[in-house]
C-alpha cells in the first residue's frame, strides 16, 4: 500500500537532511532556503509518499501561508516523478483537509516531473530552464561565437568579477535589475518593474544565495544572484547597466560564475527559466548561447477549497469559542 504523510518542520534537522541528500542539485531544498522562507512568514512542510515505480520514498518541500480566510500552499520545485504517482492524490487530500484555497506547484530547479490533470485546476503553463554543464573543462568551447566575442570584449575592457553578500551589493543588484526590466518593458514585454528588495536581502542574509558582480572602473555594471546547492547553482535574478551591455559584462559574468562554481566542485549552473521558448527572444538567445541544455517543465495552480469555504470555516470556529 502506498502511504502519504505530511509533517510541519518545527524541528527540521532530520527531515532537512533526508530531503537535502536527495536534492543536491536543487537550491530550493536546502536548509538555507527553508530559513529564508520562514523569514517570509511561511511554514515549511515535508510531504512524502512511496513511489509505485521505484519503491523508494518521494520527498517534497512545500510552504504554507495562513490568513484569516485564505490558506495557501506552494511547492517551489516538484519532485522528478510521473503524473500517475499516488503522491498527487495524497497532496490534494492534504490540501482539502487543511482548507487550502490556493495551491501553487512550480518547477524551479527541478530535474523533471509531470503535474497530472487534477481537479480544481485554475491555470497551467509550460516553462523552460537552461542548464550549463560545468564538468566541461573549457566553457568557451561550448559557447556561441557571439558569446565568446562578448566575453573577450569584456576582458579587454578590464572588467573584473567580485562576489559578495554586503548590503551595498544588494542595492546595486536591485538597481541593475530595475534597469534591465525597464529595457524589456520598452521592448513591449509584459513585466512588472518593481523589485522585491527585502526578498533579495533575505536570500543573501540567510546564505541561500550569493551575489556575483562585474566591476568596470569601480562601477558595478552587471549583477547576478546565484542560489546555491551542494552540487549546483541557480541564477535567481540579474541585471546589467547600459554601459555593461556595451562592453559584454553580462556574458563575462556568467562565464566567470561558471568557472568559480566549477572550481568549487559544482556540476551544473542553471541559468533560470523563460516562459516563451522563441529562439528569436533576446533572453532565450542569451541563455542558449552558453551551450546550455534546455529542459521543458511546467507550473500549475489549483483551488482545492473555495474562499467561501474558508469564510465558513473561520465563522464556525469563532462561534464555537
Amino acid at each position: 500500500m502506498t502511504n502519504f504523510s505530511a509533517a510541519a518542520l518545527n524541528t527540521p534537522i532530520l527531515e532537512i537532511c533526508m530531503t537535502h541528500m536527495q536534492n543536491l542539485h536543487n537550491p530550493f531544498y536546502t536548509p538555507e532556503y527553508i530559513t529564508y522562507r520562514r523569514s517570509q512568514g511561511d511554514i515549511p512542510w515535508i510531504l512524502s509518499s512511496n513511489s509505485i515505480h521505484t519503491q523508494s520514498e518521494i520527498y517534497c518541500l512545500a510552504f504554507m501561508k495562513s490568513g484569516r480566510l485564505r490558506h495557501s500552499l506552494e511547492i517551489p520545485s516538484i519532485p522528478d516523478i510521473s503524473g500517475n504517482e499516488p503522491f498527487w492524490h495524497g497532496l490534494m487530500d492534504f490540501c482539502r483537509n487543511k482548507g487550502i484555497s490556493n495551491l501553487s506547484i512550480n518547477s524551479f530547479g527541478a530535474q523533471g516531473g509531470l503535474i497530472p490533470q487534477l481537479k480544481h485546476e485554475r491555470s497551467r503553463k509550460k516553462r523552460y530552464e537552461y542548464i550549463l554543464d560545468l564538468t566541461h573543462p573549457d566553457a568557451l568551447k561550448k559557447m556561441s561565437k557571439q558569446h565568446v566575442r562578448k566575453v573577450k570584449q569584456a576582458q579587454k575592457a578590464g572588467v573584473k568579477m567580485q562576489r559578495t553578500c554586503h548590503q551595498e551589493a544588494v542595492e546595486a543588484h536591485v538597481r541593475l535589475i530595475s534597469l534591465s526590466m525597464q529595457r524589456r518593458k520598452a521592448r513591449g514585454e509584459n513585466i512588472t518593474i518593481s523589485v522585491p528588495t527585502k526578498n533579495i536581502q533575505h536570500l543573501v542574509s540567510t546564505g541561500t544565495g550569493e551575489i556575483f558582480q562585474t566591476v568596470l572602473a569601480d562601477r558595478v555594471v552587471s549583477s547576478n544572484l546565484i542560489l546555491r546547492a551542494p552540487r549546483a547553482g541557480y541564477n535567481h535574478s540579474g541585471g546589467t547597466s547600459p554601459e555593461g551591455m556595451d562592453c559584454g559584462a553580462s556574458h563575462f559574468l556568467i562565464y566567470e560564475i561558471a568557472g568559480a562554481l566549477r572550481d568549487e566542485g559544482k556540476k551544473t549552473l542553471n541559468l533560470g527559466g523563460v516562459d516563451d521558448p522563441d529562439p528569436k527572444s533576446g533572453l532565450v538567445r542569451f541563455k542558449a548561447g552558453f551551450g546550455t541544455e534546455r529542459i521543458q517543465l511546467e507550473a500549475a495552480r489549483f483551488m482545492p477549497r473555495s474562499v467561501v469555504f474558508g469564510f465558513l470555516q473561520h465563522f464556525l470556529s469563532s462561534i464555537r469559542k
